[in-house]
Protein backbone atom coordinates (compact mmCIF):
# COMPACT_ATOMS: atom_id res chain seq x y z
CA UNK A 1 0.00 0.00 0.00
CA UNK A 2 2.70 2.28 1.10
CA UNK A 3 4.09 2.01 -2.90
CA UNK A 4 0.94 2.81 -4.15
CA UNK A 5 0.87 5.72 -2.46
CA UNK A 6 4.05 6.71 -3.20
CA UNK A 7 7.18 9.13 -1.79
CA UNK A 8 5.18 10.48 0.91
CA UNK A 9 4.32 7.04 2.03
CA UNK A 10 8.18 5.75 2.03
CA UNK A 11 8.71 6.48 6.27
CA UNK A 12 6.29 4.07 6.89
CA UNK A 13 6.81 1.33 4.15
CA UNK A 14 10.60 1.99 6.09
CA UNK A 15 8.72 1.19 9.74
CA UNK A 16 7.12 -1.52 8.39
CA UNK A 17 10.05 -3.10 6.85
CA UNK A 18 11.79 -2.58 9.91
CA UNK A 19 9.16 -3.75 12.12
CA UNK A 20 8.66 -7.66 9.96
CA UNK A 21 11.89 -9.43 10.99
CA UNK A 22 11.43 -8.62 14.29
CA UNK A 23 7.85 -10.15 14.67
CA UNK A 24 9.40 -12.98 13.12
CA UNK A 25 12.11 -13.13 15.54
CA UNK A 26 9.54 -12.35 18.78
CA UNK A 27 7.34 -15.37 17.20
CA UNK A 28 10.45 -17.89 17.14
CA UNK A 29 11.23 -17.00 20.86
CA UNK A 30 8.06 -17.63 21.74
CA UNK A 31 7.71 -21.11 20.19
CA UNK A 32 11.17 -21.90 21.65
CA UNK A 33 9.86 -20.82 25.23
CA UNK A 34 7.21 -23.13 24.67
CA UNK A 35 9.94 -25.97 23.67
CA UNK A 36 8.19 -25.73 20.63
CA UNK A 37 11.42 -26.20 18.22
CA UNK A 38 10.70 -27.91 14.92
CA UNK A 39 8.10 -24.49 14.84
CA UNK A 40 10.43 -21.92 15.78
CA UNK A 41 13.05 -22.39 13.43
CA UNK A 42 10.62 -21.25 10.29
CA UNK A 43 10.21 -17.88 12.05
CA UNK A 44 14.52 -17.90 12.61
CA UNK A 45 14.62 -18.34 8.86
CA UNK A 46 12.36 -15.58 8.05
CA UNK A 47 14.36 -13.38 10.23
CA UNK A 48 17.30 -13.66 8.24
CA UNK A 49 15.89 -14.19 5.21
CA UNK A 50 14.00 -10.20 5.37
CA UNK A 51 16.48 -8.45 7.69
CA UNK A 52 18.84 -9.30 4.59
CA UNK A 53 16.09 -8.85 1.85
CA UNK A 54 15.24 -5.20 3.80
CA UNK A 55 19.12 -4.94 5.01
CA UNK A 56 18.27 -3.87 7.88
CA UNK A 57 17.34 -5.84 11.69
CA UNK A 58 21.47 -6.77 11.67
CA UNK A 59 21.41 -7.71 15.42
CA UNK A 60 18.27 -10.40 15.38
CA UNK A 61 19.14 -11.17 12.38
CA UNK A 62 22.64 -12.59 14.03
CA UNK A 63 20.80 -14.13 16.78
CA UNK A 64 18.64 -16.09 14.75
CA UNK A 65 21.70 -17.25 12.84
CA UNK A 66 23.24 -18.46 16.37
CA UNK A 67 19.99 -20.34 17.12
CA UNK A 68 19.21 -21.91 13.54
CA UNK A 69 21.87 -24.63 13.53
CA UNK A 70 21.65 -25.35 17.29
CA UNK A 71 17.74 -25.85 16.91
CA UNK A 72 17.84 -27.30 13.62
CA UNK A 73 20.59 -29.81 14.99
CA UNK A 74 18.00 -31.35 17.65
CA UNK A 75 15.21 -31.78 15.87
CA UNK A 76 17.55 -33.72 13.53
CA UNK A 77 18.14 -35.88 16.31
CA UNK A 78 14.84 -36.64 17.61
CA UNK A 79 14.32 -37.40 14.10
CA UNK A 80 16.74 -39.93 14.24
CA UNK A 81 15.46 -41.41 17.50
CA UNK A 82 11.91 -42.00 15.85
CA UNK A 83 13.91 -43.46 12.83
CA UNK A 84 13.19 -40.60 10.59
CA UNK A 85 16.83 -40.43 9.38
CA UNK A 86 15.58 -39.00 5.78
CA UNK A 87 14.21 -36.11 7.34
CA UNK A 88 16.80 -35.48 10.25
CA UNK A 89 19.03 -35.23 6.79
CA UNK A 90 17.18 -32.16 6.00
CA UNK A 91 17.83 -30.62 9.30
CA UNK A 92 21.50 -31.18 9.66
CA UNK A 93 21.97 -30.05 6.09
CA UNK A 94 19.99 -26.81 7.01
CA UNK A 95 22.44 -26.50 10.19
CA UNK A 96 25.60 -26.59 8.50
CA UNK A 97 24.00 -24.10 5.96
CA UNK A 98 23.60 -21.66 8.26
CA UNK A 99 26.94 -22.65 10.00
CA UNK A 100 29.54 -24.45 7.81
CA UNK A 101 31.73 -24.82 11.19
CA UNK A 102 28.78 -26.39 13.44
CA UNK A 103 30.53 -30.14 13.75
CA UNK A 104 27.63 -31.40 15.58
CA UNK A 105 25.80 -30.83 12.42
CA UNK A 106 27.97 -33.03 10.38
CA UNK A 107 27.90 -35.29 13.04
CA UNK A 108 24.44 -35.75 12.44
CA UNK A 109 24.85 -36.18 8.83
CA UNK A 110 27.21 -38.76 9.34
CA UNK A 111 25.50 -40.71 11.54
CA UNK A 112 22.14 -40.49 9.17
CA UNK A 113 24.56 -41.56 6.25
CA UNK A 114 25.53 -44.51 8.66
CA UNK A 115 22.23 -45.79 9.31
CA UNK A 116 21.46 -46.06 5.24
CA UNK A 117 25.02 -47.74 4.57
CA UNK A 118 26.20 -44.68 2.39
CA UNK A 119 29.78 -45.27 2.99
CA UNK A 120 31.26 -41.93 0.89
CA UNK A 121 28.98 -39.83 2.74
CA UNK A 122 29.16 -41.14 6.05
CA UNK A 123 33.31 -41.18 6.04
CA UNK A 124 32.99 -37.29 5.00
CA UNK A 125 30.47 -36.35 7.05
CA UNK A 126 32.14 -38.25 10.22
CA UNK A 127 36.00 -36.87 9.06
CA UNK A 128 34.86 -33.15 8.59
CA UNK A 129 33.01 -33.27 12.38
CA UNK A 130 36.09 -34.75 13.91
CA UNK A 131 38.05 -32.03 12.02
CA UNK A 132 35.80 -28.74 13.46
CA UNK A 133 35.32 -30.51 16.71
CA UNK A 134 39.32 -30.75 16.55
CA UNK A 135 39.39 -26.82 16.48
CA UNK A 136 36.61 -26.18 18.71
CA UNK A 137 38.12 -28.58 21.19
CA UNK A 138 34.76 -30.24 21.45
CA UNK A 139 35.83 -33.60 22.85
CA UNK A 140 32.48 -35.47 22.71
CA UNK A 141 31.90 -34.38 19.55
CA UNK A 142 35.21 -36.26 18.99
CA UNK A 143 34.48 -39.04 20.30
CA UNK A 144 30.90 -39.44 19.02
CA UNK A 145 32.62 -39.21 15.09
CA UNK A 146 34.87 -41.18 15.99
CA UNK A 147 33.03 -43.70 17.76
CA UNK A 148 30.34 -43.68 14.70
CA UNK A 149 33.06 -44.13 12.01
CA UNK A 150 34.63 -47.44 14.07
CA UNK A 151 31.09 -49.17 14.53
CA UNK A 152 30.31 -48.99 11.02
CA UNK A 153 33.59 -50.84 10.24
CA UNK A 154 32.83 -53.53 13.04
CA UNK A 155 29.37 -53.99 12.01
CA UNK A 156 31.13 -54.71 8.30
CA UNK A 157 33.57 -56.67 9.49
CA UNK A 158 31.11 -59.20 11.27
CA UNK A 159 28.74 -59.28 8.59
CA UNK A 160 31.82 -60.59 6.39
CA UNK A 161 32.07 -63.33 9.07
CA UNK A 162 28.48 -64.02 9.06
CA UNK A 163 28.88 -64.79 5.29
CA UNK A 164 32.30 -66.47 5.03
CA UNK A 165 32.55 -70.00 3.36
CA UNK A 166 32.89 -72.32 6.79
CA UNK A 167 35.37 -74.48 4.53
CA UNK A 168 37.53 -72.30 2.59
CA UNK A 169 38.05 -69.91 5.08
CA UNK A 170 39.05 -66.09 4.09
CA UNK A 171 39.43 -63.53 7.08
CA UNK A 172 41.18 -60.80 4.53
CA UNK A 173 37.94 -59.31 4.07
CA UNK A 174 36.58 -58.90 8.05
CA UNK A 175 40.53 -58.33 8.59
CA UNK A 176 40.70 -54.95 6.60
CA UNK A 177 36.56 -53.95 8.02
CA UNK A 178 38.27 -54.31 11.68
CA UNK A 179 41.47 -52.66 10.75
CA UNK A 180 39.69 -49.86 9.18
CA UNK A 181 37.78 -49.37 12.19
CA UNK A 182 40.81 -49.22 14.10
CA UNK A 183 42.26 -46.56 11.93
CA UNK A 184 39.62 -44.22 12.89
CA UNK A 185 38.88 -45.16 16.63
CA UNK A 186 42.54 -47.28 17.73
CA UNK A 187 40.11 -47.36 21.46
CA UNK A 188 37.41 -49.32 19.98
CA UNK A 189 37.39 -52.72 22.04
CA UNK A 190 34.94 -54.72 19.85
CA UNK A 191 37.64 -53.89 16.71
CA UNK A 192 40.44 -55.38 18.80
CA UNK A 193 38.52 -58.33 20.32
CA UNK A 194 37.25 -59.20 16.83
CA UNK A 195 40.91 -59.27 15.96
CA UNK A 196 41.97 -61.28 18.61
CA UNK A 197 39.31 -63.96 17.39
CA UNK A 198 40.82 -64.21 13.84
CA UNK A 199 43.96 -63.94 14.55
CA UNK A 200 43.64 -67.20 16.68
CA UNK A 201 41.69 -69.09 14.39
CA UNK A 202 44.70 -67.92 12.04
CA UNK A 203 47.25 -69.14 14.41
CA UNK A 204 48.87 -65.97 14.61
CA UNK A 205 49.00 -66.25 18.62
CA UNK A 206 51.00 -62.90 19.30
CA UNK A 207 48.94 -60.78 17.08
CA UNK A 208 45.85 -62.39 19.07
CA UNK A 209 47.73 -61.23 22.17
CA UNK A 210 48.38 -57.87 20.81
CA UNK A 211 44.47 -57.07 19.94
CA UNK A 212 43.67 -59.13 23.28
CA UNK A 213 45.32 -57.00 25.50
CA UNK A 214 44.22 -53.78 23.71
CA UNK A 215 40.50 -55.09 24.25
CA UNK A 216 40.88 -55.76 27.61
CA UNK A 217 42.22 -52.74 28.10
CA UNK A 218 39.20 -51.01 26.68
CA UNK A 219 36.08 -53.12 27.46
CA UNK A 220 34.14 -52.99 31.10
CA UNK A 221 31.25 -55.47 30.27
CA UNK A 222 32.30 -58.34 32.50
CA UNK A 223 31.00 -61.18 30.17
CA UNK A 224 32.78 -59.16 26.87
CA UNK A 225 35.74 -59.70 29.48
CA UNK A 226 36.02 -63.17 30.17
CA UNK A 227 35.66 -63.41 26.38
CA UNK A 228 38.63 -61.34 25.79
CA UNK A 229 40.08 -63.41 28.09
CA UNK A 230 39.24 -66.76 26.71
CA UNK A 231 40.99 -65.19 23.72
CA UNK A 232 44.24 -64.51 25.67
CA UNK A 233 44.25 -67.99 27.26
CA UNK A 234 43.50 -69.36 23.79
CA UNK A 235 46.60 -67.73 22.49
CA UNK A 236 49.00 -67.75 25.64
CA UNK A 237 47.99 -72.01 25.94
CA UNK A 238 49.81 -72.27 22.14
CA UNK A 239 52.63 -70.19 22.60
CA UNK A 240 53.34 -72.52 25.74
CA UNK A 241 53.18 -69.56 27.89
CA UNK A 242 50.85 -71.86 30.54
CA UNK A 243 51.29 -69.52 33.88
CA UNK A 244 49.65 -66.98 31.74
CA UNK A 245 47.19 -68.89 29.95
CA UNK A 246 45.68 -69.94 33.43
CA UNK A 247 45.53 -66.82 34.73
CA UNK A 248 43.69 -65.26 31.72
CA UNK A 249 41.24 -68.64 31.49
CA UNK A 250 40.37 -68.15 35.15
CA UNK A 251 39.20 -65.26 34.64
CA UNK A 252 36.86 -66.21 31.66
CA UNK A 253 34.82 -68.25 33.70
CA UNK A 254 32.07 -65.94 33.95
CA UNK A 255 28.69 -67.01 32.65
CA UNK A 256 28.28 -68.92 29.12
CA UNK A 257 31.82 -68.43 28.48
CA UNK A 258 32.36 -70.75 31.60
CA UNK A 259 31.61 -73.89 29.34
CA UNK A 260 34.19 -72.85 26.86
CA UNK A 261 36.84 -71.58 29.61
CA UNK A 262 36.67 -74.73 31.98
CA UNK A 263 38.21 -77.82 29.54
CA UNK A 264 40.85 -75.24 28.19
CA UNK A 265 41.84 -74.15 31.90
CA UNK A 266 41.59 -78.06 32.63
CA UNK A 267 43.95 -79.17 30.28
CA UNK A 268 46.86 -76.56 32.10
CA UNK A 269 48.77 -78.83 34.97
CA UNK A 270 48.26 -77.32 38.23
CA UNK A 271 45.61 -74.48 36.77
CA UNK A 272 43.67 -74.58 40.07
Amino acid sequence: MAETVGAEAEDLSGKAKNQIPLLNYQAAINYMKQKDYENAIPYLENTVDLADAYGNNAEYREKAMKYLPQLLTGVGTQRIKSDDCEGAIEFFASAVKYSPTYAKGYLGLGLCYRSNYNEEEMIAALTKAIELAKASDDSKTITDAQEGLAGYFVEMGKMELEDMDPIDEDFSFAIEAFEKALEFYPNNPDANYQLAIINNRMGESDLAIKHGVKALELEDVEIKIAAINLELGTAYYALAELDLACEALKKAMVGVIEDVARPKKDRIPGCE
